[in-house]
């Protein structure tokens, strides 16, 4: 295999001409639509500081770590929020959106970086509680969903354990619930083997899981990696969920085989 995408996050800013902060749309900041999923009734929206003009900064770049904060919402921004949603369509308005309670961050190579295939690695911790829910993953750069690629989602209140995952048009989805060796608020190593046979998942170099490739997840794909807070997975958060979350990022490395781009 050969290196095909590096990001060690050595800089002092995220690099604009590689990383987008909106699940849809290149080169523009992405409207209150695409900056959440809202049907899983998440309670986050993702902010970089130019979205809505509020000046929210989830990102900071330290030694070499990114970090992803999450905090909830202080009153200025949430006006800024009222007053998109006042302009979105009355289906947007009804949606989740209006329970958004938190700011986060997410970064994805949609407009940069995308492969069929290889070997895909984050190092990644974050902070526990309940609702809150990191992730690194793949979707098809072409769009539509699914296929889906989760090369890790775990929730802030099972610090044991990692769920890894493929969603398909051809059958129901496959997720492993994986016990860690160690707890998710130490780094650990996060890994995908996509081969046209199997997507065989890694923690720290151990092979945890293996779920045959579906045939609609053969295509190119790009990565994403977030810090989503409360929906009908997780659950919200509770008295007991400590604020500002955080999930903080060392590396992101992919390879690709020799023969293929």
């Amino acid at each position: 295999m050969q290196p095909s995408f590096s990001e060690e996050f050595n800089g002092n800013r995220l690099r604009p001409d590689v990383w987008r902060h909106a699940f849809k749309g290149c080169g523009k900041p992405g409207t209150i639509a695409n900056r959440s999923l809202y049907g899983n009734r998440e309670r986050q929206i993702y902010f970089d500081p130019e979205f809505l003009g509020a000046g929210v900064q989830p990102f900071s770049l330290r030694n070499g770590i990114l970090s992803i904060t999450a905090r909830p919402l202080e009153p200025l921004v949430q006006a800024r929020l009222r007053e998109a949603l006042d302009r979105q369509p009355a289906n947007i308005r009804r949606s989740a959106l209006g329970q958004v309670r938190y700011s986060s961050g997410l970064i994805t190579t949609k407009c940069s970086f995308q492969q069929t295939y290889g070997y895909f690695e984050i190092r990644a911790r974050w902070t526990g509680g309940k609702g809150i829910w990191p992730a690194f993953w793949l979707l098809p750069a072409g769009g539509g969903w699914p296929p889906e690629i989760d090369v890790i989602e775990a929730h802030g209140d099972k610090p044991n354990t990692a769920f890894q995952s493929l969603h398909s048009k051809l059958h129901k989805p496959v997720t492993r619930k994986v016990t860690m060796a160690g707890t998710n608020d130490r780094f650990h190593l996060y890994a995908v083997l996509w081969t046209p046979e199997t997507l065989d998942y890694y923690i720290d170099g151990v092979k945890t899981a293996s779920i045959p490739t579906s045939a609609d997840a053969s295509k190119p794909m790009y990565m994403i990696a977030n810090l989503a807070i409360g929906g009908k997975w997780p659950g919200d958060p509770d008295a007991s969920t400590v604020m500002p979350a955080r999930m903080e990022i060392d590396h992101i490395r992919v390879w690709r085989f020799a023969d293929r781009r």
